[in-house]
Parts: C-alpha cells; sequence; structure tokens
C-alpha cells in the first residue's frame, strides 16, 4: 500500500499542477477580427464605357435643301405648314438618316 502523504506535499503538487494548466489556457489562439474600416478592399474594376458616337454633321445647306423639298411637296399635297416645320422636319429627317448609316 502505498504511504499517505503529508498535506504540505500535497498542497505543493496541487499549485504545480495549476501552473502547468495556466499557462497552457494562456497559449490558446487568439482570435483577431479585423474591423472593416481597417480591412482593405481589393480594387473593383469596372469594363470601359464604349465611346460615344461622334455627332453627325450636318451643314445648313443640307437642311435648307431638305425644307425646301419637304415644303414643296406640303403645298402640292394641300398640308398644313410653314416654313419652320418644314425646316425643324428636314433637321430631323437628317439626323435619323446620319444615325442609321453609322449603324
Amino acid at each position: 500500500m502505498p504511504a499517505k502523504k503529508s498535506k504540505a506535499e500535497s498542497k505543493t503538487k496541487e499549485v504545480k499542477a495549476k501552473k502547468t494548466v495556466a499557462p497552457a489556457a494562456k497559449k490558446s489562439p487568439k482570435t483577431v477580427t479585423k474591423s472593416p474600416a481597417k480591412a482593405k478592399a481589393a480594387p473593383v474594376k469596372f469594363a470601359k464605357p464604349p465611346a460615344p458616337a461622334p455627332t453627325p454633321v450636318i451643314t445648313q445647306d443640307q437642311i435648307a435643301t431638305r425644307a425646301y423639298y419637304i415644303g414643296e411637296r406640303r403645298q402640292t399635297m394641300g398640308w398644313p405648314g410653314d416654313p419652320s416645320t418644314d425646316w425643324i422636319d428636314a433637321e430631323a429627317q437628317l439626323i435619323a438618316e446620319a444615325k442609321r448609316k453609322k449603324i
């Protein structure tokens, strides 16, 4: 049978046991969380927007010629209107034609 230990011997063993446990608890891995403000975000790459199509160059002479023919047809057909609306219509037609040709 093992010999009985004195109270002093048992206390030293308990103290030693506690000391060995404590450093192991300190060595546990620390969880580090980064705040969103400190974390660097990867740069976002955007696709380049398509280059804007050049605006068609329409001269005043082209508009005047088209407005003349629009006005002639309007008068022949007896439709109501005036030269300013003929000019606006001529300009709109020429712009639409120029855009169709680009595509």
